[in-house]
């Protein structure tokens, strides 16, 4: 897990959002985990979510970021006027994810 203040993820999401794929919403989420580059939760998101979120992102070997804002605000940073307490990045547009998570695989 690696926390990242809100600049450096609304920077980075906005980059993504224009050119790459991402899915938000934890149902989406956990049912299309496989293959994600990474996954980004709120501060609101709930504890029992959050647990099956990390569980499952570990045993895939995919990174957590963690946002410092709430849903809203995550919502609001990928242009979406609703909350977002979870979102998976599938492909970054060639934007480089190694930038703000340098542990991240190729």
């Amino acid at each position: 897990m690696k926390i990242l203040n809100k600049s450096q993820i609304e920077g980075f999401l906005s980059q993504v959002v224009k050119k790459g794929k991402i899915i938000y919403g934890t149902n989406e989420v956990l049912e299309e985990l496989k293959g994600s580059k990474a996954v980004i939760v709120s501060q609101s998101i709930k504890p029992n979510v959050r647990q099956k979120l990390y569980r499952d992102c570990k045993k895939n070997s995919i990174p957590i970021i963690e946002y410092d804002g709430s849903s809203i605000e995550l919502g609001r940073a990928i242009g979406k006027n609703f909350r977002i307490s979870v979102l998976s990045i599938k492909s970054t547009g060639g934007y480089d994810l190694k930038e703000i998570l340098p542990e991240v695989k190729s």
